[in-house]
């Protein structure tokens, strides 16, 4: 697939169930309308500016998952933080709890690495 440069938009199919996440949490949640689909979208297009970066990610459903919850731990101000948004995706997407938090910990790691 790679030699026939055949895309299977892996990165399209995590856009979609981010972008269904987001609005299921902003349709139920108040903290949805303080979480920036803008950092989403920031973290994902710094996860796929290097090809093997992206690779490191098993399901689009986990990366989608753990870049919302990524972005609610960057975004939302530390008084609003009583939201169970690690609980939550886990429960909606029924991803593993482990696999969210070590994805979360690289995209973080990713972001705040030091740039020297």
């Amino acid at each position: 697939m790679q030699v026939l440069n055949f895309e299977i938009g892996t990165s399209k199919i995590a856009f979609i169930f981010l972008e269904e996440l987001y609005i299921q949490l902003k349709g139920m949640a108040k903290i949805g309308e303080i979480l920036s689909f803008e950092v989403c979208m920031d973290l994902m297009d710094l996860l796929y500016e290097k090809e093997k970066t992206a690779i490191l990610y098993s399901s689009p459903h986990s990366l989608a998952a753990s870049i919302l919850v990524a972005s609610y731990v960057i975004t939302v101000p530390r008084q609003e933080l009583e939201f169970p948004v690690l609980p939550w995706v886990k429960f909606v997407t029924s991803c593993k709890e482990e696999e969210i938090v070590e994805i979360v910990r690289n995209i973080l790691e990713h972001v705040f690495e030091p740039c020297c």
